[in-house]
């Protein structure tokens, strides 16, 4: 595609797009070699400047890798999660065609003290004095993406975590193994960086952008999971369908 020298649109924002579309459509894949910047101000005809400009953008979005000395390579595509279903990390990739994977970190009982309730306050909706905590690294072409800590009821989850946690999302052992089916769920999605511990399991350095997501997942009107997400945003993202109101009651997102 040729850039238009005579639209008010800058080069750099035409040349941004125009290699946006072309990793999102395939034209290279994961790991191959980006045009080195020579090429593109060749095949573009534009200046040094606007070509680091663009190459820089998509750096910055995680679509592309600069390797001082080696060069340009292209990235993963973030991970896209569209919001209304209720899913979990597995079963949403599985349903998008991917194969994922975990790590296993901790698996253990969690006693609910008043230091536990000062730590994760939300540990507060199960009245409960003993949980379960699972604890993993979720993970696409063995990179990883997101940081999992899923607190069960202990009867829950103590019986989950004697199945294969590496390679099975967790809704599908609780429905298989106890019967057990989320029915709705309270989702909060947010922004951070990630802190010393979640960087060294994300394989980022600390202080790198996250989303975070928390969600209380529920059977019928019974409270069964805590879930606190930390995910790599350079690959994961959000989509939110939305329409207008049509009088029905809908629940929206609250900022403060």
């Amino acid at each position: 595609m040729e850039l238009n020298k005579t639209e008010s649109i800058p080069l750099h924002y035409q040349l941004t797009t125009t290699l946006r579309d072309a990793i999102r459509d395939g034209v290279w894949n994961l790991g191959d070699v980006f045009p080195t910047d020579k090429d593109l101000m060749v095949q573009y005809g534009v200046s040094s400047t606007t070509v680091r400009r663009s190459v820089g953008q998509l750096v910055q979005e995680g679509l592309l890798d600069r390797k001082a000395g080696k060069g340009t390579f292209v990235k993963n595509k973030p991970v896209e999660e569209t919001l209304g279903l209720l899913t979990g990390f597995f079963e949403e990739m599985a349903i998008r065609g991917f194969s994922p994977s975990a790590d296993l970190i901790n698996l253990c009982p969690i006693e609910v003290t008043a230091k536990e309730l000062e730590r994760v306050p939300e540990l507060g909706i199960f009245n409960k004095q003993k949980l379960f905590l699972i604890e993993k690294v979720q993970k696409l072409n063995n990179e990883p993406i997101a940081y999992l800590q899923s607190y069960w009821p202990y009867e829950y989850g103590s019986r989950m975590a004697a199945s294969d946690l590496t390679e099975t999302g967790l809704y599908a052992i609780a429905a298989k193994e106890l019967g057990l089916v989320l029915t709705k769920a309270e989702q909060t999605i947010g922004a951070g960086i990630a802190h010393k511990k979640v960087a060294q399991y994300l394989g980022v350095r600390t202080g790198f952008p996250i989303l975070t997501m928390n969600r209380i997942g529920y059977c019928g009107e019974q409270p069964v999971e805590l879930s606190l997400n930390s995910y790599r945003a350079d690959r994961y993202k959000y989509k939110v369908l939305l329409q207008q109101n049509t009088g029905r009651n809908i629940e929206g997102l609250f900022f403060s």
